[in-house]
């Protein structure tokens, strides 16, 4: 028994089939804006409705119905409840643990963040969407993958411009024969749809260019309530379904894929500020939504959650984090982390990724299996210590206390006296501390072999030369 990953039944039978009834008009009458004539083209010979001219592909709720029907299916009831956790890096500052300040990235900061991210167990890996140091930054996307590659972290994937992409696959060939694997499967690259249901020009050619070399492009999105999806909750997750499996069949149709997942990363607009923020109630409400309809499908789930807009470590970033990422978690099973970010990903926290480090840890118990039975239960040893008896010296706790109880290593363990007696610091103050300690510690060696790191400049010399 464990307690993530059980079904949250937050919509009735009738409310789920109006979203689905709905998601399906979307997909059939509105359908998908795909700005590319080849692509089109192969989503007519696949079977879809297909106008050219206005650039407008549909899927008749009979496509839908046989991709559902035959899409490889999640199972639910078996599987294994999970938390995972990288420390992101999106543009933005860096909070300086020496002098609390929020400064800009460099080189050495990037790898220290790196070389921190791994050292937390509950953490363990980084990733970087474009580059913080990149100069000009029309080469970002090319220094992402250096800097990662060099420093170990994953890349986010980014391309931005058409123009990258034969440089792109000239690095990416470049790490495959250095790796001795495969280009598909070292490769990776993702777009986003901004306006709902729409895949831009750029962004279509970057999906097509790498598509006619057998390479996969991942397509995300990202939807606002009241700003690219309608302000309630029924029609954003409405929206944000049917594009959803608008993005899995053209998987299908273009790249042979027939996993049936859906994502969500639903938020609101800010009506008095106009941003898009990650701290709010409704976000963790279109998870549980989404996570009921994706079990109504069969589909895995993994929602946007665990964030937050605060600015610094303080109790707002604690309460957001919390706030989307446990309901999150009991009710899809699941939950991935970009640890460390504050202020809707601009601030990137050593502070505050020893801090999620220890939240994480936390959340893993709920992922746990707990044992009922009569031997974790411990009637012998109730009968033993009778009325008003004690269990602290019982061989019942000495057995199970390790595997039972949480042990906590940041959060506070005394009562006030002994802490009004010490040091009095808090957890963030203990966070701090242990960042200042890991910032001191020698630099890792790179990653990259002199003569591949010779090589991936290069062919970035070769961008400068000609995009710079």
């Amino acid at each position: 028994m464990h307690v993530a990953g059980h079904a949250y039944e937050l919509l009735s039978p009738e409310e789920v089939g109006c979203i689905h009834r709905n998601a399906l008009r979307i997909l059939a009458e509105v359908g998908m804006e795909v700005q590319n004539q080849e692509l089109l083209r192969s989503l007519r010979a696949f079977g879809l409705e297909v106008d050219l001219q206005a650039e407008r592909v549909r899927f008749p709720a009979s496509v839908v119905e046989r991709f559902l029907a035959e899409a490889e299916k999640h199972d639910w009831q078996h599987a294994a409840p999970r938390v995972g956790a990288s420390a992101g890096l999106y543009h933005g500052r860096y909070h300086d643990p020496s002098s609390g300040e929020l400064v800009e990235w460099t080189e050495e900061r990037m790898a220290s963040y790196f070389r921190l991210a791994r050292r937390l167990e509950h953490v363990g890996s980084a990733s970087m969407l474009g580059s913080r140091i990149a100069d000009p930054t029309v080469l970002e996307p090319l220094y992402e993958r250096y800097y990662c590659w060099k420093y170990g972290a994953e890349e986010g994937g980014s391309i931005y411009l058409d123009e990258l992409c034969p440089y792109l696959l000239e690095l990416y060939q470049a790490r495959a024969d250095w790796l001795g694997r495969p280009l598909p499967e070292v490769f990776r690259a993702s777009v986003f749809l901004i306006p709902a249901l729409k895949l831009g020009r750029h962004e279509a050619y970057q999906v097509q260019y790498f598509r006619e070399r057998g390479l996969r492009v991942e397509i995300g999105d990202m939807y606002g309530l009241g700003a690219n999806a309608p302000v309630t909750l029924a029609g954003g997750v409405a929206l944000n379904l049917a594009e959803q499996l608008a993005l899995r069949i053209l998987d299908w149709a273009w790249f042979g894929v027939r996993r049936l997942h859906i994502g969500g990363s639903l938020s609101v607009l800010d009506m008095r500020t106009m941003i898009y923020p990650y701290g709010r109630p409704e976000m963790a409400i279109a998870n549980l939504m989404l996570a009921q309809m994706a079990r109504f499908y069969g589909a895995a789930y993994s929602g946007h959650a665990a964030l937050s807009d605060a600015k610094l470590p303080s109790a707002e970033a604690g309460y957001q984090k919390a706030l989307t990422g446990i309901p999150t978690l009991l009710a899809c099973g699941s939950l991935w982390m970009d640890a460390g970010l504050l202020s809707i990903d601009e601030v990137c926290s050593p502070v505050q990724l020893i801090l999620d480090n220890e939240f994480l840890s936390a959340l893993k118990r709920f992922t746990v299996e707990f044992e009922v039975s009569d031997e974790s239960i411990g009637f012998e040893t109730i009968l033993a210590a009778g009325p008003g008896g004690q269990y602290l010296d019982k061989d019942h706790t000495v057995r199970h206390m390790r595997r039972e109880l949480w042990q906590p290593r940041l959060w506070s363990r005394e009562m006030l006296g002994p802490w009004l007696e010490g040091p009095r610091r808090l957890d963030a103050d203990r966070a701090r501390e242990l960042a200042l300690q890991a910032q001191r510690e020698a630099p890792d060696p790179a990653m990259l072999p002199n003569d591949v790191e010779r090589e991936l400049l290069k062919i970035i010399a070769q961008a400068r030369k000609v995009l710079a």
